[in-house]
């Protein structure tokens, strides 16, 4: 099977385009061991998603929380959540994932499907996801929805596209039965995620240039602390080791795609030496930066 690429843009934003316009919805096998990480790394997407594990166990990781998720359970990400997937234990993870705008569902302009859950349910920052436990009735039954729902977009037959959309009008009236505050009035809590979201734009443009901690939390008016805070708490890193972590990940395509040698490619992604380099990406990857080179 070929590596899966996912492209996301300067903020973390999936560039990626799920189904077509008339129709905005795809169904993707996911093997997380095909990502070049072995993980499916922080984005968001203004598409809604639900995932059923197929195979393995994964952490689930929100801005603001983390969750374990193993076969059998299920999960539905909301609207514009940055989220990344990482398999637990070095065990390799297999899921069913759909994802699909909101759009899927408007039978007007004027749908009142949109306006009274849709865009109730995007708008609602405190609300970022939904787990479902195989063990609890109502969860599992959504898991088997949509494991019936893949199986209808394997076959693709006449009637495909009803299929889905039924499927995932129930997944969501499961939703508003039992999570009903998911589809209150619009609730705050989201602007720490959106500053953090500037910060991580700002790492992708300036990456390879020289960033201190004071300079990252000046360009945003903020102190050094509460900037820590805000990547402690919603990415379990420090600003600094995300910063390097991000440089060893914009010279993966370097070491594979380039005839550069090691020390050009440490230095052009703001790397101070090219044995801290090294170092850092033995520490990340595992391997060294040759060997990954010799491996790809």
């Amino acid at each position: 099977m070929k590596p899966v690429n996912i492209e996301i843009g300067a903020d973390l934003q999936e560039l990626t385009k799920h189904g077509s316009r008339a129709f905005p919805f795809q169904d993707y096998l996911d093997d997380l061991s095909l990502y070049p990480a072995g993980y499916i790394p922080w984005h968001w997407h203004r598409e809604f998603e639900f995932t059923a594990v197929v195979s393995g166990q994964a952490s689930f990781l929100t801005a603001s929380d983390s969750c374990l998720l193993k076969e059998g359970d299920g999960l539905f990400i909301n609207s514009d959540v940055l989220h990344s997937i990482v398999p637990v234990d070095c065990e390799n993870c297999i899921m069913h994932n759909f994802v699909f705008a909101p759009e899927l569902l408007q039978s007007s302009p004027d749908s009142l499907v949109m306006e009274k859950y849709l865009l109730p349910l995007m708008r609602n920052k405190s609300f970022s996801s939904c787990i479902f436990h195989g063990d609890i009735s109502w969860e599992a039954e959504c898991v088997r929805i949509m494991e019936s729902l893949y199986e209808e977009s394997q076959k693709k037959g006449y009637g495909f596209e009803l299929m889905v959309q039924s499927h995932i009008l129930s997944l969501f009236h499961n939703l508003a039965v039992h999570r009903p505050s998911a589809f209150a009035p619009m609730q705050s809590g989201g602007r720490d995620v959106e500053l953090l979201k500037e910060m991580l734009h700002f790492i992708d443009l300036h990456y390879m240039d020289p960033i201190t901690l004071k300079e990252l939390a000046s360009s945003f008016h903020i102190s050094e602390s509460t900037c820590s805070r805000l990547f402690r708490k919603h990415l379990s890193v420090s600003p600094i080791t995300y910063l390097l972590t991000y440089r060893i990940e914009k010279s993966l395509p370097l070491l594979s795609d380039t005839r550069q040698t090691v020390t050009e490619i440490a230095y052009a992604c703001g790397f101070h030496s090219a044995s801290y380099y090294c170092k850092f990406f033995k520490q990340v990857k595992g391997i060294s930066p040759r060997s990954f080179r010799r491996l790809t």
